[in-house]
Protein backbone atom coordinates (compact mmCIF):
# COMPACT_ATOMS: atom_id res chain seq x y z
CA UNK A 1 0.00 0.00 0.00
CA UNK A 2 1.04 3.65 -0.65
CA UNK A 3 2.59 5.94 2.49
CA UNK A 4 2.54 9.73 3.08
CA UNK A 5 0.29 11.93 2.81
CA UNK A 6 -2.36 13.06 0.00
CA UNK A 7 -0.62 15.50 -0.91
CA UNK A 8 2.67 13.63 -1.20
CA UNK A 9 0.70 10.72 -3.22
CA UNK A 10 -0.67 13.15 -5.74
CA UNK A 11 2.48 15.45 -6.49
CA UNK A 12 4.01 15.39 -9.95
CA UNK A 13 6.81 13.54 -10.69
CA UNK A 14 10.37 14.33 -10.68
CA UNK A 15 12.55 14.18 -13.37
CA UNK A 16 14.80 11.99 -11.70
CA UNK A 17 15.20 8.53 -12.92
CA UNK A 18 11.27 5.92 -12.35
CA UNK A 19 10.68 5.30 -9.16
CA UNK A 20 10.28 1.01 -8.77
CA UNK A 21 7.49 0.30 -6.23
CA UNK A 22 7.69 -2.34 -4.11
CA UNK A 23 4.56 -4.14 -3.00
CA UNK A 24 6.49 -7.56 -1.76
CA UNK A 25 9.51 -8.04 0.68
CA UNK A 26 12.37 -9.52 -0.92
CA UNK A 27 12.49 -12.20 2.24
CA UNK A 28 9.30 -12.85 1.06
CA UNK A 29 10.42 -16.08 -1.41
CA UNK A 30 12.12 -16.14 -4.53
CA UNK A 31 14.90 -18.53 -2.97
CA UNK A 32 15.63 -20.54 -6.39
CA UNK A 33 18.40 -23.08 -5.60
CA UNK A 34 20.58 -24.46 -8.38
CA UNK A 35 19.35 -28.20 -8.27
CA UNK A 36 15.65 -26.07 -8.74
CA UNK A 37 16.88 -24.61 -11.80
CA UNK A 38 18.18 -27.50 -13.08
CA UNK A 39 14.96 -29.43 -12.64
CA UNK A 40 12.67 -26.27 -14.29
CA UNK A 41 14.94 -26.20 -17.16
CA UNK A 42 14.10 -29.96 -17.94
CA UNK A 43 10.82 -29.73 -17.51
CA UNK A 44 10.60 -26.93 -20.05
CA UNK A 45 12.75 -28.40 -22.45
CA UNK A 46 15.14 -25.17 -22.36
CA UNK A 47 18.24 -26.15 -25.38
CA UNK A 48 20.05 -28.85 -26.06
CA UNK A 49 21.67 -29.49 -22.39
CA UNK A 50 18.33 -31.50 -21.67
CA UNK A 51 19.40 -33.81 -24.85
CA UNK A 52 21.27 -35.93 -22.93
CA UNK A 53 18.54 -36.13 -20.26
CA UNK A 54 15.97 -36.75 -22.42
CA UNK A 55 18.01 -39.65 -24.57
CA UNK A 56 18.72 -41.39 -21.22
CA UNK A 57 14.99 -41.34 -19.84
CA UNK A 58 13.85 -42.46 -23.50
CA UNK A 59 16.44 -45.22 -23.67
CA UNK A 60 15.82 -46.52 -19.76
CA UNK A 61 12.43 -46.70 -20.15
CA UNK A 62 12.84 -48.94 -23.52
CA UNK A 63 15.14 -51.20 -22.25
CA UNK A 64 12.70 -51.81 -19.18
CA UNK A 65 10.25 -52.55 -21.87
CA UNK A 66 12.54 -55.01 -23.75
CA UNK A 67 13.22 -53.25 -26.79
CA UNK A 68 16.62 -54.64 -27.95
CA UNK A 69 19.85 -52.82 -27.78
CA UNK A 70 20.12 -52.93 -31.27
CA UNK A 71 16.81 -50.93 -32.47
CA UNK A 72 16.77 -49.36 -29.24
CA UNK A 73 19.65 -47.29 -30.02
CA UNK A 74 19.42 -45.96 -33.30
CA UNK A 75 15.10 -45.01 -32.40
CA UNK A 76 16.69 -42.82 -29.57
CA UNK A 77 19.36 -41.20 -31.43
CA UNK A 78 16.22 -40.30 -34.54
CA UNK A 79 13.90 -39.68 -32.13
CA UNK A 80 15.94 -36.77 -30.55
CA UNK A 81 16.93 -35.53 -33.40
CA UNK A 82 13.43 -35.16 -34.79
CA UNK A 83 11.89 -33.63 -31.51
CA UNK A 84 15.06 -30.97 -31.95
CA UNK A 85 14.53 -30.26 -35.38
CA UNK A 86 11.03 -30.02 -33.88
CA UNK A 87 11.27 -27.19 -31.85
CA UNK A 88 11.05 -29.19 -29.08
CA UNK A 89 13.98 -27.63 -27.15
CA UNK A 90 13.23 -23.91 -27.56
CA UNK A 91 13.23 -21.43 -24.98
CA UNK A 92 9.78 -21.42 -22.80
CA UNK A 93 8.55 -19.26 -20.52
CA UNK A 94 7.82 -20.24 -16.89
CA UNK A 95 4.43 -19.05 -17.68
CA UNK A 96 4.68 -21.89 -20.21
CA UNK A 97 5.35 -24.75 -17.93
CA UNK A 98 2.17 -25.25 -16.09
CA UNK A 99 1.48 -28.78 -16.69
CA UNK A 100 2.28 -31.06 -19.09
CA UNK A 101 -0.44 -30.03 -22.00
CA UNK A 102 3.00 -28.09 -23.99
CA UNK A 103 4.29 -31.72 -24.09
CA UNK A 104 1.40 -33.44 -24.53
CA UNK A 105 0.51 -31.28 -27.63
CA UNK A 106 4.09 -31.34 -29.15
CA UNK A 107 5.25 -34.99 -28.38
CA UNK A 108 2.97 -36.85 -31.03
CA UNK A 109 4.09 -35.63 -34.58
CA UNK A 110 7.46 -36.53 -33.41
CA UNK A 111 7.38 -40.21 -32.19
CA UNK A 112 4.92 -41.16 -35.00
CA UNK A 113 7.87 -39.59 -37.93
CA UNK A 114 10.25 -42.01 -35.74
CA UNK A 115 7.83 -45.07 -35.71
CA UNK A 116 6.82 -44.85 -39.77
CA UNK A 117 10.39 -43.91 -40.80
CA UNK A 118 11.64 -46.70 -39.09
CA UNK A 119 8.71 -48.19 -41.12
CA UNK A 120 9.68 -47.49 -43.98
CA UNK A 121 13.39 -48.68 -43.82
CA UNK A 122 12.75 -51.76 -42.00
CA UNK A 123 12.99 -54.76 -44.75
CA UNK A 124 9.45 -56.73 -44.96
CA UNK A 125 11.16 -59.92 -43.32
CA UNK A 126 12.22 -58.23 -40.32
CA UNK A 127 8.89 -57.95 -38.67
CA UNK A 128 10.26 -57.29 -35.59
CA UNK A 129 11.89 -54.36 -36.16
CA UNK A 130 8.37 -53.40 -36.92
CA UNK A 131 6.99 -54.56 -33.36
CA UNK A 132 9.97 -52.69 -31.82
CA UNK A 133 9.41 -49.35 -32.84
CA UNK A 134 5.78 -49.12 -32.38
CA UNK A 135 6.81 -50.61 -28.59
CA UNK A 136 9.89 -48.10 -28.53
CA UNK A 137 7.02 -45.30 -30.05
CA UNK A 138 4.42 -45.63 -27.24
CA UNK A 139 7.35 -46.03 -23.99
CA UNK A 140 9.28 -43.33 -24.86
CA UNK A 141 6.38 -40.74 -25.31
CA UNK A 142 4.72 -42.09 -21.80
CA UNK A 143 8.85 -41.35 -20.47
CA UNK A 144 9.25 -38.26 -21.62
CA UNK A 145 5.41 -36.94 -20.55
CA UNK A 146 5.93 -38.87 -16.76
CA UNK A 147 9.31 -37.43 -16.53
CA UNK A 148 7.32 -33.48 -16.87
CA UNK A 149 4.97 -34.46 -14.68
CA UNK A 150 7.10 -35.47 -12.01
CA UNK A 151 9.29 -32.28 -12.53
CA UNK A 152 6.22 -30.33 -12.53
CA UNK A 153 4.74 -31.50 -9.45
CA UNK A 154 8.12 -30.73 -7.64
CA UNK A 155 8.01 -27.44 -9.33
CA UNK A 156 4.37 -26.53 -8.02
CA UNK A 157 5.32 -28.05 -4.13
CA UNK A 158 8.38 -25.61 -4.03
CA UNK A 159 6.78 -22.94 -5.68
CA UNK A 160 3.92 -22.82 -2.89
CA UNK A 161 6.74 -23.12 -0.19
CA UNK A 162 7.92 -19.80 -2.03
CA UNK A 163 10.84 -21.63 -3.33
CA UNK A 164 11.73 -21.36 -6.87
CA UNK A 165 9.92 -18.21 -8.14
CA UNK A 166 10.70 -15.60 -9.81
CA UNK A 167 10.92 -11.86 -9.46
CA UNK A 168 8.56 -10.04 -11.46
CA UNK A 169 7.97 -6.60 -12.37
CA UNK A 170 4.59 -5.28 -12.76
CA UNK A 171 4.70 -2.67 -15.90
CA UNK A 172 1.14 -1.28 -16.32
CA UNK A 173 -1.69 1.20 -14.55
CA UNK A 174 -2.55 0.52 -11.09
CA UNK A 175 -6.08 -1.26 -11.49
CA UNK A 176 -4.90 -3.76 -13.21
CA UNK A 177 -1.70 -4.17 -11.72
CA UNK A 178 -3.01 -4.31 -7.94
CA UNK A 179 -4.89 -7.21 -9.04
CA UNK A 180 -2.37 -8.86 -10.73
CA UNK A 181 -0.55 -8.73 -7.92
CA UNK A 182 -2.65 -10.14 -5.66
CA UNK A 183 -3.34 -13.03 -8.17
CA UNK A 184 0.27 -14.02 -8.08
CA UNK A 185 0.60 -14.14 -4.62
CA UNK A 186 -2.25 -16.37 -4.09
CA UNK A 187 -1.91 -18.72 -6.66
CA UNK A 188 2.36 -19.32 -6.47
CA UNK A 189 2.17 -22.39 -8.78
CA UNK A 190 2.40 -19.69 -11.49
CA UNK A 191 6.06 -18.89 -10.58
CA UNK A 192 6.02 -15.34 -10.30
CA UNK A 193 7.42 -12.98 -7.52
CA UNK A 194 5.76 -9.84 -7.54
CA UNK A 195 8.39 -7.92 -5.95
CA UNK A 196 8.18 -4.30 -7.27
CA UNK A 197 5.65 -1.81 -10.06
CA UNK A 198 5.97 0.69 -12.55
CA UNK A 199 2.82 2.29 -12.48
CA UNK A 200 1.90 4.14 -15.91
CA UNK A 201 -1.42 5.91 -14.60
CA UNK A 202 -3.02 7.84 -11.44
CA UNK A 203 -5.75 6.65 -9.22
CA UNK A 204 -6.21 4.68 -6.12
CA UNK A 205 -3.41 5.48 -4.37
CA UNK A 206 -0.25 5.42 -6.68
CA UNK A 207 1.79 7.92 -7.84
CA UNK A 208 2.03 8.32 -11.21
CA UNK A 209 5.95 7.79 -11.48
CA UNK A 210 5.85 7.53 -15.51
CA UNK A 211 3.39 9.40 -17.73
CA UNK A 212 3.02 6.90 -20.12
CA UNK A 213 4.20 3.29 -21.37
CA UNK A 214 7.70 3.38 -19.73
CA UNK A 215 10.89 3.82 -22.54
CA UNK A 216 13.17 1.41 -23.03
CA UNK A 217 15.71 2.63 -20.92
CA UNK A 218 13.34 3.18 -17.60
CA UNK A 219 12.42 0.00 -17.85
CA UNK A 220 16.41 -1.77 -17.91
CA UNK A 221 16.95 0.62 -15.37
CA UNK A 222 14.10 -0.72 -12.79
CA UNK A 223 14.85 -4.32 -14.04
CA UNK A 224 18.19 -4.03 -13.19
CA UNK A 225 16.87 -2.07 -9.82
CA UNK A 226 15.14 -4.63 -8.08
CA UNK A 227 17.16 -7.65 -9.62
CA UNK A 228 14.13 -8.62 -12.10
CA UNK A 229 13.68 -12.27 -13.80
CA UNK A 230 10.28 -11.79 -15.75
CA UNK A 231 8.06 -8.42 -16.28
CA UNK A 232 4.53 -8.82 -16.69
CA UNK A 233 3.00 -5.87 -19.00
CA UNK A 234 -0.71 -4.47 -17.85
CA UNK A 235 -1.50 -1.90 -20.17
CA UNK A 236 -5.08 -0.34 -20.40
CA UNK A 237 -5.26 -0.49 -23.91
CA UNK A 238 -3.19 -0.66 -27.22
CA UNK A 239 -0.43 0.88 -27.55
CA UNK A 240 2.59 0.28 -30.25
CA UNK A 241 4.97 1.34 -27.24
CA UNK A 242 4.82 -2.33 -25.86
CA UNK A 243 6.48 -3.49 -28.80
CA UNK A 244 9.57 -1.07 -28.42
CA UNK A 245 9.20 -1.88 -24.11
CA UNK A 246 9.72 -5.52 -24.94
CA UNK A 247 12.67 -4.96 -28.01
CA UNK A 248 14.30 -2.41 -26.82
CA UNK A 249 14.93 -3.15 -22.97
CA UNK A 250 17.58 -4.87 -22.20
CA UNK A 251 18.81 -7.43 -19.65
CA UNK A 252 17.98 -11.95 -19.44
CA UNK A 253 14.65 -11.11 -18.78
CA UNK A 254 11.23 -12.55 -20.22
CA UNK A 255 7.90 -11.39 -20.73
CA UNK A 256 4.34 -11.30 -20.73
CA UNK A 257 1.04 -9.64 -21.07
CA UNK A 258 -2.05 -9.52 -19.68
CA UNK A 259 -4.34 -8.31 -22.54
CA UNK A 260 -6.39 -4.88 -22.27
CA UNK A 261 -9.99 -7.48 -22.74
CA UNK A 262 -8.93 -10.29 -20.63
CA UNK A 263 -12.31 -11.35 -19.88
CA UNK A 264 -12.17 -12.62 -23.53
CA UNK A 265 -9.15 -14.23 -23.60
CA UNK A 266 -9.33 -17.29 -21.78
CA UNK A 267 -8.96 -20.12 -24.12
CA UNK A 268 -7.22 -22.18 -22.52
CA UNK A 269 -4.47 -23.53 -25.41
CA UNK A 270 -3.82 -20.02 -25.91
CA UNK A 271 -2.96 -18.42 -22.64
CA UNK A 272 -1.68 -18.94 -19.37
CA UNK A 273 -4.12 -18.38 -16.55
CA UNK A 274 -2.97 -16.72 -13.13
CA UNK A 275 -6.16 -17.32 -10.84
CA UNK A 276 -8.49 -16.35 -13.93
CA UNK A 277 -6.23 -14.15 -15.07
CA UNK A 278 -5.16 -14.28 -18.87
CA UNK A 279 -1.41 -13.72 -19.31
CA UNK A 280 0.31 -14.11 -23.15
CA UNK A 281 3.94 -15.06 -23.00
CA UNK A 282 5.64 -12.96 -25.35
CA UNK A 283 9.23 -14.53 -24.78
CA UNK A 284 12.92 -12.84 -25.04
CA UNK A 285 14.55 -11.28 -28.10
CA UNK A 286 18.60 -11.60 -28.21
CA UNK A 287 18.91 -14.91 -26.98
CA UNK A 288 21.49 -16.02 -29.70
CA UNK A 289 23.87 -16.94 -27.39
CA UNK A 290 22.09 -20.28 -26.86
CA UNK A 291 18.75 -20.23 -28.66
CA UNK A 292 19.90 -21.33 -31.99
CA UNK A 293 21.67 -24.86 -31.37
CA UNK A 294 22.60 -26.18 -34.51
CA UNK A 295 22.06 -23.62 -36.42
CA UNK A 296 25.55 -22.75 -37.84
CA UNK A 297 25.96 -26.97 -38.61
CA UNK A 298 23.31 -26.74 -40.45
CA UNK A 299 24.32 -23.92 -42.05
CA UNK A 300 27.94 -25.18 -43.08
CA UNK A 301 26.29 -28.40 -44.12
CA UNK A 302 23.95 -27.40 -46.48
CA UNK A 303 25.72 -24.34 -47.86
CA UNK A 304 28.51 -26.42 -49.04
CA UNK A 305 26.24 -29.05 -50.67
CA UNK A 306 24.35 -26.21 -52.69
CA UNK A 307 27.59 -24.66 -53.45
CA UNK A 308 28.71 -28.13 -55.15
CA UNK A 309 25.63 -28.46 -56.81
CA UNK A 310 25.10 -25.31 -58.68
CA UNK A 311 29.15 -24.93 -59.40
CA UNK A 312 27.95 -25.04 -63.16
CA UNK A 313 25.69 -22.51 -62.97
CA UNK A 314 28.30 -19.99 -61.06
CA UNK A 315 30.92 -20.51 -63.94
CA UNK A 316 28.23 -20.05 -66.47
CA UNK A 317 27.09 -16.96 -64.58
CA UNK A 318 30.98 -15.85 -64.01
CA UNK A 319 31.32 -16.21 -68.05
CA UNK A 320 28.51 -14.33 -68.92
CA UNK A 321 28.81 -11.32 -67.04
CA UNK A 322 33.05 -11.22 -67.60
CA UNK A 323 32.19 -11.54 -71.54
CA UNK A 324 28.49 -9.32 -72.04
CA UNK A 325 29.05 -6.67 -69.74
CA UNK A 326 32.96 -6.83 -68.74
CA UNK A 327 34.67 -5.44 -65.43
CA UNK A 328 34.76 -7.06 -62.20
CA UNK A 329 32.34 -10.69 -61.64
CA UNK A 330 31.66 -10.22 -58.32
CA UNK A 331 30.69 -7.01 -56.33
CA UNK A 332 31.29 -6.58 -52.34
CA UNK A 333 29.41 -4.52 -50.21
CA UNK A 334 29.62 -3.54 -46.47
CA UNK A 335 26.77 -5.19 -44.69
CA UNK A 336 25.80 -4.79 -41.03
CA UNK A 337 25.97 -8.73 -39.69
CA UNK A 338 25.58 -9.76 -36.00
CA UNK A 339 26.24 -8.26 -32.60
CA UNK A 340 26.28 -5.02 -35.20
CA UNK A 341 29.41 -6.25 -36.97
CA UNK A 342 30.68 -4.76 -40.30
CA UNK A 343 30.99 -7.43 -43.08
CA UNK A 344 31.57 -7.31 -47.11
CA UNK A 345 28.66 -9.14 -48.56
CA UNK A 346 29.59 -11.21 -51.67
CA UNK A 347 27.16 -10.55 -54.88
CA UNK A 348 27.29 -11.18 -58.53
CA UNK A 349 27.65 -7.49 -60.11
CA UNK A 350 24.71 -7.06 -61.70
CA UNK A 351 25.18 -3.13 -62.41
CA UNK A 352 27.45 -1.05 -64.05
CA UNK A 353 30.77 -0.44 -62.12
CA UNK A 354 30.40 2.76 -59.99
CA UNK A 355 27.07 2.32 -59.43
CA UNK A 356 27.16 3.01 -55.75
CA UNK A 357 27.76 6.74 -56.72
CA UNK A 358 24.76 7.09 -58.70
CA UNK A 359 22.69 6.29 -55.33
CA UNK A 360 22.21 10.35 -54.64
CA UNK A 361 21.24 10.96 -58.22
CA UNK A 362 17.96 8.17 -57.68
CA UNK A 363 16.70 9.16 -54.26
CA UNK A 364 13.62 10.30 -55.01
CA UNK A 365 12.57 7.57 -57.16
CA UNK A 366 12.90 5.43 -54.04
CA UNK A 367 9.41 3.21 -53.60
CA UNK A 368 10.41 1.54 -50.14
CA UNK A 369 10.99 3.67 -46.88
CA UNK A 370 12.95 3.18 -43.54
CA UNK A 371 16.52 2.13 -44.33
CA UNK A 372 15.51 0.38 -47.52
CA UNK A 373 16.51 1.67 -51.10
CA UNK A 374 14.76 -0.02 -53.99
CA UNK A 375 13.95 1.73 -57.36
CA UNK A 376 11.61 0.62 -60.73
CA UNK A 377 13.64 0.02 -63.58
CA UNK A 378 17.18 0.68 -62.02
CA UNK A 379 19.12 2.60 -64.98
CA UNK A 380 22.05 1.31 -63.06
CA UNK A 381 21.60 -2.46 -63.46
CA UNK A 382 22.89 -3.97 -67.01
CA UNK A 383 21.90 -6.78 -69.29
CA UNK A 384 23.08 -9.75 -67.53
CA UNK A 385 22.35 -8.05 -64.26
CA UNK A 386 18.49 -7.90 -65.38
CA UNK A 387 18.25 -11.76 -66.01
CA UNK A 388 20.41 -12.68 -62.61
CA UNK A 389 18.81 -10.10 -60.55
CA UNK A 390 14.80 -11.52 -62.04
CA UNK A 391 15.59 -15.24 -60.04
CA UNK A 392 18.05 -13.65 -57.26
CA UNK A 393 20.71 -15.59 -58.76
CA UNK A 394 23.21 -12.73 -58.40
CA UNK A 395 22.53 -13.45 -54.42
CA UNK A 396 24.17 -16.89 -55.05
CA UNK A 397 28.03 -15.57 -54.07
CA UNK A 398 26.46 -15.47 -50.35
CA UNK A 399 27.16 -18.72 -49.86
CA UNK A 400 30.86 -18.24 -49.34
CA UNK A 401 29.62 -15.66 -46.47
CA UNK A 402 26.96 -18.50 -45.40
CA UNK A 403 30.46 -21.18 -45.10
CA UNK A 404 32.76 -18.11 -43.37
CA UNK A 405 30.19 -17.45 -40.79
CA UNK A 406 29.55 -14.08 -41.61
CA UNK A 407 25.84 -14.98 -42.66
CA UNK A 408 23.18 -17.85 -42.35
CA UNK A 409 21.20 -19.61 -45.27
CA UNK A 410 18.17 -17.97 -43.36
CA UNK A 411 18.20 -14.86 -41.11
CA UNK A 412 17.28 -11.20 -41.38
CA UNK A 413 18.64 -9.50 -44.44
CA UNK A 414 21.58 -7.64 -43.78
CA UNK A 415 21.32 -3.79 -44.95
CA UNK A 416 23.50 -1.59 -47.05
CA UNK A 417 23.89 1.27 -44.16
CA UNK A 418 26.14 1.79 -41.29
CA UNK A 419 25.24 0.05 -37.54
CA UNK A 420 24.57 3.52 -36.10
CA UNK A 421 21.43 4.13 -38.17
CA UNK A 422 19.51 2.08 -36.64
CA UNK A 423 17.27 1.85 -33.28
CA UNK A 424 17.21 0.36 -30.19
CA UNK A 425 14.41 -1.78 -31.44
CA UNK A 426 15.00 -2.60 -35.24
CA UNK A 427 19.00 -3.09 -34.02
CA UNK A 428 17.70 -6.48 -31.82
CA UNK A 429 17.71 -8.26 -35.93
CA UNK A 430 21.02 -8.05 -35.37
CA UNK A 431 20.97 -10.53 -32.08
CA UNK A 432 21.28 -13.31 -35.18
CA UNK A 433 23.37 -13.98 -38.18
CA UNK A 434 21.85 -12.25 -41.06
CA UNK A 435 20.55 -14.84 -43.80
CA UNK A 436 20.34 -15.43 -47.42
CA UNK A 437 16.51 -16.00 -47.37
CA UNK A 438 13.99 -15.61 -44.59
CA UNK A 439 9.86 -14.29 -43.49
CA UNK A 440 10.27 -11.05 -45.53
CA UNK A 441 11.57 -13.07 -48.49
CA UNK A 442 8.63 -15.66 -48.54
CA UNK A 443 5.86 -13.17 -47.37
CA UNK A 444 5.78 -10.31 -50.14
CA UNK A 445 9.71 -9.21 -50.34
CA UNK A 446 10.42 -5.54 -52.07
CA UNK A 447 6.48 -5.16 -51.70
CA UNK A 448 6.57 -4.71 -48.02
CA UNK A 449 7.80 -1.54 -45.90
CA UNK A 450 10.98 -1.44 -43.73
CA UNK A 451 8.18 -1.50 -40.33
CA UNK A 452 6.83 -4.87 -42.11
CA UNK A 453 10.53 -6.42 -42.60
CA UNK A 454 11.60 -5.68 -38.84
CA UNK A 455 8.11 -7.76 -37.17
CA UNK A 456 9.03 -10.18 -39.25
CA UNK A 457 12.67 -10.96 -38.61
CA UNK A 458 11.51 -10.42 -34.98
CA UNK A 459 8.95 -13.33 -36.01
CA UNK A 460 11.75 -15.17 -36.58
CA UNK A 461 14.09 -14.93 -34.06
CA UNK A 462 11.30 -15.54 -31.37
CA UNK A 463 9.92 -18.86 -33.52
CA UNK A 464 13.25 -20.72 -34.55
CA UNK A 465 14.16 -23.97 -35.30
CA UNK A 466 16.20 -26.13 -37.81
CA UNK A 467 12.44 -27.42 -38.95
CA UNK A 468 11.49 -23.65 -39.43
CA UNK A 469 14.60 -23.05 -41.93
CA UNK A 470 14.10 -26.02 -43.66
CA UNK A 471 10.31 -25.09 -44.33
CA UNK A 472 11.65 -21.06 -45.51
CA UNK A 473 14.30 -22.62 -47.47
CA UNK A 474 11.68 -25.11 -49.67
CA UNK A 475 9.16 -21.94 -49.78
CA UNK A 476 12.17 -19.55 -50.95
CA UNK A 477 11.90 -21.41 -54.36
CA UNK A 478 8.28 -20.75 -55.26
CA UNK A 479 8.89 -16.83 -54.32
CA UNK A 480 11.73 -16.43 -56.25
CA UNK A 481 9.34 -17.51 -59.25
CA UNK A 482 6.37 -15.03 -58.56
CA UNK A 483 9.04 -12.36 -57.30
CA UNK A 484 6.96 -9.09 -57.05
CA UNK A 485 7.97 -5.61 -56.58
CA UNK A 486 11.09 -3.80 -57.81
CA UNK A 487 14.21 -6.05 -58.22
Amino acid sequence: MATGTVEERLAPPRPAKPQVKTHVSVKAGGRFPRWLRALDTVHRADGPRVLPIDALAVGGAAALAGVPLKALVPLTAALITVLYVSNWYRFRTTLETQGVLWAISLIGMPTALTVLVAFAIAPEVALWVRKDAVRFGIVAASALIGMRLLTWFTLVESRRRGVGLRRTLIVGDSKHGRLLSRKLMRFPEVGLLPVAMLPTGNGHGYTRFVPSFPAAQELSRAIADADIEHVVLAPDGSDEAILECVKGSEGDVSFSMLPPLSEFFLHPGLVTQAGGLPLIPLGKIAQHHRALPGKRLFDIAVGSLIMIVIGPILALVALGIKVLDHGPILYRQRRVGRDGRVFHMLKFRSMVVGAERLIIDLRDHNVSNGLLFKVYDDPRVTRVGRLIRRLSIDELPQLWNVIRGDMSLVGPRPLAVEPQDFGPVDNQRHAVRPGITGYWQVSGSNELTYEEMIKLDFAYIENWSLWLDMRLLVRTIPALLHRRGPS
